[in-house]
């Protein structure tokens, strides 16, 4: 398993539907920041995105996707100097109704896909520090990556045209249609100098993260890992820390604290975790547990 692989099934990702908008000119409505992420999908049509602390707005185009990673507060118009229609806000609820809001039928210029993801563990991965403040699929690109264009197609008809099951199933694509941005994403970034992004497209760093990945529960050195990517332990310390942005050891770590939250929340035995995690000792691990989490495993449960 690929290292971005495992991290994108380890982020326990839930996504939905708020609604469904038909506009119809002039229109503008402003979104308040959110605790989740927030996406919009963009039918026929165009607009501009205005992202808060950003001086001048950004042509969007029919058909894209929008990605707000952090919530980001920002406007959607059809025209810069377009009256506000509403202040929206958009959050992640497991118990929320997918609503449809109707504009002008036929008439409609667009019409906007307004949803939510919402991440266990959000700042535990340095892929999610990594991201901008919106990630822009235009509708041109989408058609370009396998499978993307099918995904957001799917969605739009499933929320078009409700049926039996609908709220499942809207559930299920949107997720998909997450790893679908991120995986775009990532591939657009093989020119970057810095951070875990950097590190994914760095052959060296890249194989020592599959290593850990594969094997966490391995009582790994550096210089075993410096010696397996072929490079001397002080540059192979340096270069992970610099593109990672932790030493090789601490990131194994953080890994493996991750894994053992997971573990505890599906009630495995703490004597077992700290086996599955190489640990000598239950209490060995219980130490590192509470020195890393900030509690014992017990009350984290």
């Amino acid at each position: 398993m690929d290292v971005l692989t495992e991290v994108l099934d380890a982020l326990e990702l839930r996504g939905c539907i708020a609604a469904r908008r038909a506009l119809l000119a002039p229109w503008r409505y402003n979104f308040a920041a959110s605790e989740d992420m927030i996406f919009h999908l963009l039918s026929s049509g165009g607009g501009y995105l205005t992202l808060e602390g950003e001086p001048a707005p950004r042509r969007i185009e029919g058909g894209g996707v929008l990605l707000f990673p952090f919530g980001h507060a920002h406007s959607i118009c059809d025209a810069p100097t377009s009256p506000l229609n509403q202040v929206l806000q958009v959050t992640y609820s497991a118990q929320r109704e997918y609503r449809f809001v109707p504009g002008a039928g036929e008439e409609s210029e667009m019409t906007v896909l307004c949803g939510a993801f919402r991440l266990e563990h959000p700042r535990a991965f340095p892929l999610l520090h990594s991201l901008p403040n919106v990630i822009h699929i235009p509708a041109q690109q989408g058609q370009i990556a396998p499978g993307f264009r099918e995904i957001v197609d799917l969605i739009a008809r499933e929320a078009a045209a409700p049926r039996l099951g609908s709220e499942v199933m809207l559930r299920r694509l949107t997720e998909l249609l997450f790893i679908q941005i991120i995986r775009i994403w990532v591939q657009q970034q093989t020119g970057a100098t810095g951070g875990w992004l950097a590190a994914l497209h760095d052959q060296p760093i890249s194989t020592a993260l599959a290593l850990l990945h594969g094997s966490p529960e391995r009582a790994w050195k550096v210089e075993e890992l410096a010696a397996a990517v072929a490079l001397s332990r002080p540059v192979f310390s340096a270069r992970f820390t610099r593109l990672v942005g932790e030493p090789p050891i601490k990131y194994l770590t953080r890994w493996r604290m991750y894994k053992a939250t997971r573990l505890l929340k599906n009630n495995v035995e703490v004597e077992k975790i700290a086996e599955a995690l190489g640990y000598e000792s239950e209490v060995a691990f219980r130490k590192a547990f509470k020195r890393e989490v900030g509690m014992p495993p017990a009350r984290y449960r």
